[in-house]
């Protein structure tokens, strides 16, 4: 048996209640999703969240990209193109 300790925190009860509605969806508690959360840290030795005061590195930005895209005429990738470089990346990784 882990040896386990308490702990308390504070946060806006909102908040609580709509991350509880999702994670039950999941399948999931709050006690169960943090410490999936420091797992995670300590299995990957960093804080697994993306904070960016960047605008360009967010979902809103590069859906304003790929419209200005397809607007300027790009028709996308070829399929067989794209999964030969992902056979590639894939191969440099292993």
């Amino acid at each position: 048996m882990m040896n386990t300790v308490s702990m308390s925190i504070y946060t806006d009860a909102k908040l609580k209640e709509e991350t509880e509605a999702i994670l039950a969806q999941l399948g999931l508690t709050i006690n169960g999703a943090i410490n999936m959360f420091f797992m995670q840290i300590v299995r990957e030795r960093t804080v697994p969240l993306k904070l960016s005061l960047n605008p360009r590195q967010n979902v809103y930005a590069d859906i304003l990209a790929a419209q200005t895209e397809r607007a300027s005429g790009y028709q996308g990738r070829d399929i067989d193109e794209l999964l030969q470089d992902m056979d590639r990346i894939i191969g440099m990784v292993q």
